[in-house]
């Protein structure tokens, strides 16, 4: 059986006979009406009753309504859907040709004189060659024009009985078969080389897609090593800042204990709490280099209100006005308390960038029960969502 995607090869190969089909037939029709004309005005004379106008006029409506036909093309868009339509479409145009020529002939035939028979069957011959070399990408066409010019002479010359016509009768038959065996193997090499094309043209649009994946692959692979490496140089930044940072501590915490008077002691206080901050920030580098292990808690966020505003209002400027909604029913949650205030933080910068201008961040968390709904993501049990909402320009909906 042939796969999808060789059957939307084959199509587009067919549609794109069509198309060339298509694009030949102003020379067949400027072919046939001129041949038309000559043959008129050179038998005119040589016959015998008055029949050639009226085929002449046969020959230039069907030409009339064929050039109709290539109008109403010309001015649609052939598509895979419709390509059998219009290949339809042409294939009967072409046999009213054919048949006009053929008919045609027979008619005019016994009222010429002998050399008026040998132009005309010279002039349909032609027409019968040069049919092959215009419909080729199309074989219903070429033999819907072939068969009806060439086999009635052929029947003719065959029924008169003599040996010179059954002679004649016999090479118009030939010669009609080497025209549609001729124009079979030119289609079919049409053909095959519009398939090769389209398979090549597939075949480099998966290697540019592959191509495009790979160089997408090796970014994101440099990024990740680049990012690995400032892990590695913010852990070790981290832990040397951090035994300096122990050592303070435990300096401004004697100095606390041992304070003779108390602005002293006020002055070792506030040592230790900016110290304690310091340590907090060294475990947002540390998870961020990942060197230090997650250690989820359970965590009341309302009694930790007044520290979400400070890391806010330490992130963002003062021209952001901060509000903070935090019910006091909420549900503890079980989180890495220096990962959500990292990932507070993010969120906190991303928003202070797209408020450039100033304006209004919000936090605000509630209780929610997920029953694996999509919008949840597909989560199920008790879960507080925390909802961040900033009044930036945003970006753009791609």
């Amino acid at each position: 059986m042939p796969t999808e995607a060789g059957t939307d090869v084959t199509s587009a190969v067919y549609t794109e006979q069509v198309r060339s089909l298509f694009r030949q037939i102003p020379i067949a029709l400027s072919v046939n009406f001129v041949n038309a004309a000559l043959v008129a005005i050179v038998l005119t004379p040589l016959a015998t009753r008055p029949l050639l106008l009226p085929w002449f006029i046969s020959v230039t409506l069907v030409t009339l309504g064929r050039g109709i036909l290539w109008l109403r093309y010309r001015h649609s868009l052939v598509q895979i859907e419709n390509a059998r339509r219009w290949a339809r479409l042409a294939t009967w145009g072409s046999l009213l040709a054919g048949l006009s020529w053929g008919i045609g002939g027979l008619i005019l035939f016994p009222v010429i004189s002998a050399s008026g028979q040998l132009f005309l069957i010279i002039v349909m011959g032609g027409m019968c060659a040069g049919a092959m070399a215009i419909s080729a990408s199309h074989l219903p066409s070429l033999l819907a024009f072939v068969l009806p010019t060439g086999l009635p002479m052929a029947l003719r010359f065959y029924a008169q009985g003599s040996a010179t016509d059954c002679a004649l009768a016999a090479m118009s038959v030939v010669f009609v078969a080497a025209l549609s065996l001729a124009g079979r193997h030119s289609s079919k090499v049409f053909a095959e080389s519009l398939r090769l094309r389209f398979e090549l043209d597939e075949a480099n649009l998966r290697l540019q897609a592959e191509m495009a994946g790979h160089r997408a692959t090796e970014a994101a692979l440099h990024q990740a090593q680049k990012l690995e490496a400032i892990g590695h140089l913010t852990g070790g930044i981290a832990h040397d800042f951090n035994n300096l940072l122990t050592v303070v501590i435990a300096n401004a915490t004697l100095l606390y204990y041992r304070a003779a008077d108390e602005p002293a002691q006020r002055r070792a206080a506030a040592i230790l709490s900016i110290a304690d901050r310091g340590e907090r920030l060294i475990q947002q580098l540390l998870a961020f280099s990942r060197r230090r292990m997650l250690r989820p808690t359970a965590v009341a966020l309302q009694g930790r209100t007044s520290e979400i505003e400070e890391l806010l209002h330490r992130s963002l400027r003062e021209d952001i006005v901060v509000t903070i909604g935090l019910p006091a029913d909420l549900w503890p949650v079980t989180v890495d308390a220096g990962e959500f205030e990292l990932a507070l933080l993010n969120i906190a910068v991303n928003a202070r960038n797209a408020m450039p201008n100033g304006g209004a961040f919000r936090l605000v968390a509630g209780n929610t029960r997920c029953r694996g709904e999509t919008a949840s993501g597909g989560l199920v049990g008790e879960f507080v969502a925390i909802t961040l909402m900033d009044t930036g320009r945003g970006m753009p909906a791609e």
